[in-house]
């Protein structure tokens, strides 16, 4: 990036973040915000010969913090797969229809790929997903591999001899949660697998379209829709090389933290040893925060390990309660490895009963504030009792939960797995926020999300209206304010990335990254929805100006 653009003043309407009262302008020298306040500072600004730019009525914020993305998950993806996801493909027949033209641009020894929706076998009016002979229907030669969001996907027949699925019947570790692999009456794959989507031997993609795909997929689902600083998941070290670089050039305007997904690319030891021996090298472009672990896996999958038994439709088997992939001992010895090093440790846990299992090893690590607080990724999203959350307190961790989540699957599909456990504490903000405890929102987005999950407007808006996947209010009780749901998406996303005093709230000394909107939302939920970004400023720096076009 070049440096510092000359000092300007910004007056408007501005939402601080800092609990105060709206500012009425701004001064930004140097890439920081030096003043904060009211008109005369435009005013001083504008007598000395500075520019001022001037929002009017719109509403100008801090630039928004997602610190949980898969980044280099969804762009390599969405850069060479199909798109199948609903409502685009109604049914399989469009599905197949769709991977049947996109088989024209695989690369020799290439695989086909194509990617379709959390909770896809209930979107699509088949309500299943595709069989391994409808995919073989498509191609019996090319690989191909259907995802399905980040935790299932279906293979085809000469992708499943290649990926070796086997293996994972017989006790080999997914990479993400505890794998699965579905097999028939005659205990044959069947081509459903979940959780091994790191170990499929899809051939990597050439580096500088890796890096274009990167560039493009942050400019159009990212700076876009104002977000100026992530947290990415990491997949190897040679991903962090490539954001380096993007980050280093200007390429991605943004600031990148990293936490390195263990054991999917290296163990833990070797990870933490990974991460240290980086950081002693000099500082980088993507900052390496710590270290993501998985305690089990996802929803859609069948293995989110929860305190009360699946439904009978949605189970392998009578009690059966997901699978644990991480239980006690595993997570404090993590805990303790990564406090000895000084990293962060986020621990992924959709079910109750992993996010049990990580408060009770914090717990019992001794005192909470040793080292960085433990991240608990997805800890909210399903509350499963108000009480819990005086345990959060006292362990002091970080809940890290996706308010769009609520509609792309809390708020319909999870009843359907759960039952009556499913169906209350769908994000409980109203009960957490009133217990004393301000979590940090996040999108994580990767390969399958909807459209718009990665626009923390879209998920301010969950916040504010509640409203499911079929369109019904989602336990409307829980419902926050604009000021309290921007917070999530602001000060404290960037308090998960332990960068609160740089980021995160319009103040002095902090750094001038800036969102305009082309209204002020504030007055409904409606309002939310349609408001879009105008302009974004990464250190006092235009990094986005919206046109007609976009």
């Amino acid at each position: 990036m070049a440096g510092p653009a000359a000092p300007f003043a910004v007056s408007g309407r501005i939402a601080t973040v800092s609990g105060a009262a709206d500012a009425q302008a701004l001064l930004i020298r140097d890439g920081r915000i030096a003043e904060v306040g009211d008109r005369r500072i435009a005013e001083q600004a504008a007598a000395v010969g500075l520019e001022v730019h001037d929002a009017g009525d719109r509403l100008v914020l801090p630039g928004f913090v997602d610190p949980h993305i898969h980044l280099r998950h969804l762009a390599v993806g969405r850069g060479r797969g199909v798109d199948c996801r609903f409502p685009g493909c109604k049914t399989i027949s469009d599905v197949l229809d769709a991977l049947h033209t996109g088989l024209k641009q695989v690369p020799e020894g290439g695989w086909l790929i194509g990617y379709g929706n959390l909770f896809f076998d209930q979107k699509i009016a088949d309500r299943r997903v595709p069989t391994r002979a409808e995919l073989d229907s498509v191609t019996g030669t090319v690989p191909a591999v259907l995802h399905m969001g980040g935790h299932a996907s279906v293979l085809n027949t000469p992708a499943l001899q290649l990926a070796g699925v086997e293996r994972f019947l017989n006790g080999a570790a997914g990479g993400w949660g505890a794998p699965v692999v579905e097999t028939d009456a005659a205990g044959r794959p069947t081509g459903l697998v979940a959780e091994i989507d790191p170990m499929l031997p899809i051939p990597a993609a050439e580096p500088d379209a890796v890096a274009d795909y990167l560039a493009q997929t942050y400019h159009e689902l990212f700076t876009r829709y104002g977000v100026t600083a992530f947290g990415e998941m990491i997949e190897s070290a040679g991903a962090a090389v490539e954001l380096d670089r993007l980050l280093a050039s200007g390429r991605i305007a943004a600031r990148g933290t990293a936490y390195l997904m263990v054991p999917a690319a290296m163990p833990l030891e070797a990870g933490i040893g990974w991460v240290t021996t980086r950081a002693a090298d000099g500082p980088h472009p993507l900052r390496v925060a710590g270290i993501k672990m998985f305690a089990d896996g996802g929803y859609s999958s069948r293995n989110a390990a929860s305190r009360t038994p699946y439904v009978a439709d949605h189970a392998p088997r009578p009690g059966y309660r997901g699978r644990l992939n991480l239980a006690y001992p595993d997570i404090r010895a993590a805990i303790g490895a990564t406090r000895s090093a000084g990293l962060q440790l986020a621990v992924h846990t959709n079910g109750t009963a992993a996010q049990d299992e990580v408060i009770a090893a914090v717990l019992g690590s001794g005192d909470p504030a040793a080292g960085p607080p433990v991240r608990v990724e997805h800890l909210g999203n399903l509350l499963g009792a108000a009480q819990d959350v005086a345990g959060w307190r006292r362990a002091g961790v970080r809940p890290v939960l996706q308010p769009a989540f609520l509609h792309n699957f809390m708020g319909d599909f999870v009843p359907m797995l759960l039952g009556d456990a499913g169906s209350v504490g769908r994000l409980a903000l109203r009960t957490i926020l009133d217990q004393g405890v301000i979590p940090a929102a996040s999108s994580d987005v990767g390969l399958g999300a909807e459209t718009g999950q990665s626009s923390p407007l879209f998920g301010i808006y969950c916040c504010l209206s509640r409203i499911g996947y079929w369109g019904r209010a989602i336990e409307p009780h829980e419902a926050i304010s604009f000021g309290e749901a921007l917070r999530l998406f602001t000060l404290e996303a960037a308090r998960a990335l332990g960068l609160e005093r740089e980021i995160g709230s319009l103040e002095p000394g902090k750094q001038a990254d800036l969102v305009v909107l082309d209204r002020d939302p504030r007055a409904s939920a409606d309002d939310v929805k349609a408001a879009q970004v105008d302009a974004v400023y990464l250190a006092g720096e235009e990094v986005f100006r919206r046109t007609d076009g976009d």
